[in-house]
């Protein structure tokens, strides 16, 4: 057992003095196991692997040392160092097939990607943010890594992110009957966020074929361990989700071989998850920008360095005739000399170019240049039924044909979702319609992570009003995972959600969200309200390579009946439909108010001419048809059911007022919800919050009459 802080079980512990957390982490930095009781023969290990793990650490360290030298001088902006963590790596690498499993790093981990195939020119690329940066093409901060050739997964800034999609590529691996892992790495802070929860239980409960190793450093930037966690020994929190959890010495590879192998191992033959526990010490400061003077003592980081893994193995190496002091330092001058002349010459390669700057941020671009014209439905419809019924149509129609989809979410199996959107398709696919933890961050990290794998997921949130606990997963990964790695990973899920009012669900079943994430670069918002549409947008976010959050009003789900084309029919995103063609007011809308605009343009008919435009999808809106709606009908009312300010329409105005201000006889006139939070569970609140056909009708008539 590792002696210092948490060796009480997690019982509480004395924090009143700073020197007292300070000494125990001291002592936690001191190696539970040297690496003389472990024989790297007597584990399988050649002599040749441990040169390899040598050189591995060695560069890794060496590489560090030139950044800091770079930052220092002023020609490397942004720098964050490994150096402590470098036995993890090596250890890591040699116990699992490079290239096959999946990687999903931390950004102490260079020498887990020098290990993976990264050369130091690469990694040097990324310092200095050149546009052939293999990890982002200068789009992310140093250490932020991908390498698709090698399976590791794009990582971001957002701590702990990456758990949740490890584990959804651990699921959709076990789905395969594959015997490939998901390995992911993460530092101690990560095990304080919700994501480390909920992956880990997903995790426990599907026995998943990955190994979540925490690299131990006792710090999260300056918060010692003791004040991250009330159980300071991280392994023991394994037991709550029921799978195993062991602490190894991060100074030794050797340590760090034996357990991941054996986690790999457990992993690939069906026998689930391992939680890896490594502790080390990070011997610099967070990151190049900080100074670590005012939370750690010059004697504590001194005792740390003087455990140095690196010198370790190399006594290990020289001990036992692996290689001679004079080998050793013939392989440092060697890697000095190429790790200098990597770094020059990384540093005379390009830098992005101004029109690159706008790249990857979808995987496919979606520009209308023609608006839409009315025309009568082409489709050749099966049946009738309303919009829930061409959901379940649309949903089961995706499982039949495309084995890569899959659908998660909370009561979407055996109940067949709160809605019925599911209900039967559990009982065809088992196994691709999976009840999931109530846990919408990690529900959609899974999702991501299937994506990433290469399937198809459709993740349901139960209600859109719970979407935001999984807002930093839909914005900071799955929207961005594309332009983040330049292009190297793509995200194709769709992310289902009925939203808004007029079912008596009060505040927090009532909500809109469009605009919170219409305004995100990266992600498709889609809102069809018909049988027709449900279906076509269904299918064409399914085969959309980027991630569509697809709303789906709940009053429409029954209220709304007509015909249900073939199930392969696509609607195109990003193109509106003239519901009804009009030349004195343009009513330009979305969601259920499609079907009150048309209700109010019919009773209109005898005062007016009307057009009714359903934008169907909320981002990319279609500007063709807006501008060319606008131009035709002179006058235009917007209706939309989301609060007024900063909404949906908004955008819709200030495109207008650009692109056909010339063409207008009266103001523009947006017809929304106020300023207040949506909607109150008294019918009498609802009622007078709601817009229906009358009050499209009594504001078609105020901006008829300028």
């Amino acid at each position: 057992m590792i002696p210092g802080p948490g060796n009480d079980g997690g019982q509480a512990k004395n924090q009143s003095d700073p020197n007292n957390e300070v000494a125990a982490r001291s002592s936690a930095t001191k190696s539970p196991v040297s690496p003389q009781l472990l024989n790297h023969r007597d584990l399988g290990l050649s002599d040749k692997d441990l040169r390899d793990m040598y050189e591995i650490m060695l560069t890794s360290r060496l590489v560090d040392k030139k950044i800091w030298t770079l930052n220092r001088m002023g020609k490397a902006s942004f720098s964050i160092s490994s150096a402590g963590h470098e036995a993890i790596h090596a250890g890591i690498i040699k116990a699992i097939r490079p290239g096959e499993d999946w990687i999903l790093p931390y950004y102490r981990d260079l020498g887990l990607l020098l290990g993976l195939g990264m050369t130091p020119y690469e990694a040097f690329l990324g310092i200095f943010g050149k546009a052939e940066d293999p990890n982002s093409g200068g789009r992310q901060m140093p250490n932020h890594w991908s390498l698709p050739r090698a399976r590791v997964v794009t990582g971001s800034s957002p701590i702990a992110t990456q758990l949740p999609h490890a584990a959804g590529i651990a699921y959709g691996l076990k789905l395969d009957g594959s015997k490939e892992v998901a390995i992911c790495d993460f530092g101690d802070g990560a095990t304080s966020k919700g994501d480390f929860h909920e992956a880990l239980n997903f995790a426990g409960i599907h026995d998943l074929p990955v190994i979540f190793i925490c690299e131990n450093n006792g710090y999260a930037i300056s918060v010692p361990l003791a004040l991250e966690s009330a159980v300071t020994e991280l392994y023991k929190k394994a037991v709550a989700y029921g799978i195993e959890g062991v602490q190894v010495d991060g100074n030794n590879p050797l340590s760090v071989y034996t357990a991941v192998k054996k986690a790999v191992e457990k992993a690939r033959s069906g026998g689930g998850a391992t939680f890896i526990e490594a502790i080390a010490y990070r011997f610099d400061p967070h990151t190049s920008d900080d100074d670590d003077r005012n939370y750690r003592s010059r004697e504590e980081v001194e005792a740390a360095k003087a455990d140095d893994p690196i010198t370790r193995l190399a006594d290990y190496l020289t001990k036992k005739g692996i290689a001679s002091d004079f080998e050793l330092l013939q392989l440092k001058d060697r890697l000095v000399k190429a790790i200098n002349n990597q770094a020059s010459l990384a540093q005379e390669v390009p830098d992005p170019t101004p029109d690159s700057v706008g790249t990857h941020v979808y995987a496919e671009v979606i520009e209308n240049t023609e608006p839409a014209r009315y025309e009568r439905p082409s489709f050749k419809p099966v049946k009738t039924g309303n919009v829930i019924e061409a959901l379940r149509s649309g949903l089961g129609h995706i499982l039949e044909t495309d084995p890569s989809s899959l659908i998660l979410g909370e009561d979407v199996g055996r109940k067949g979702g709160v809605f019925k959107a599911t209900e039967g398709l559990w009982e065809k696919y088992p196994e691709r319609v999976l009840d999931t933890p109530l846990a919408e961050s990690s529900l959609v990290g899974f999702g991501i992570g299937l994506a990433f794998l290469g399937k198809r997921p459709i993740v349901e949130i139960q209600f859109a009003d719970f979407i935001h606990s999984a807002f930093d997963q839909i914005v900071s990964e799955a929207a961005k995972a594309h332009y983040r790695s330049d292009g190297g990973w793509h995200v194709p899920m769709i992310i289902r959600t009925p939203w808004g009012g007029g079912v008596h669900g009060a505040l927090y079943h009532s909500q809109a969200i469009e605009a919170l994430f219409s305004h995100i670069p990266g992600l498709k918002v889609v809102a069809p309200s018909t049988p027709k549409d449900m279906v076509g947008l269904l299918n064409s976010a399914h085969l959309d390579p980027d991630p569509v959050l697809f709303l789906e009003h709940k009053k429409a789900y029954r209220l709304i009946s007509g015909p249900i084309p073939e199930l392969d029919f696509q609607v195109p995103i990003g193109k509106a439909e003239i519901v009804r063609p009009g030349k004195d007011l343009a009513i330009i809308t979305y969601g259920i108010h499609r079907h009150y605009a048309l209700a109010a343009a019919e009773s209109l008919q005898d005062e007016a001419d009307i057009e009714v435009v359903d934008l169907r999808t909320i981002s990319p809106l279609d500007r063709a048809t807006i501008i060319d709606s606008a131009t035709r009908c002179s006058r235009v009312l917007i209706v939309h059911e989301d609060n007024v300010s900063f909404g949906a329409g908004a955008e819709i105005a200030a495109i207008i007022s650009e692109h056909a201000f010339w063409a207008l006889d009266a103001p523009i006139k947006r017809l929304a919800s106020p300023d207040i939070p949506l909607l109150g569970f008294s019918s009498a609140i609802e009622r007078a919050l709601m817009i229906g056909t009358d009050e499209i009708v009594k504001a078609s008539r105020e901006i008829l009459a300028i």
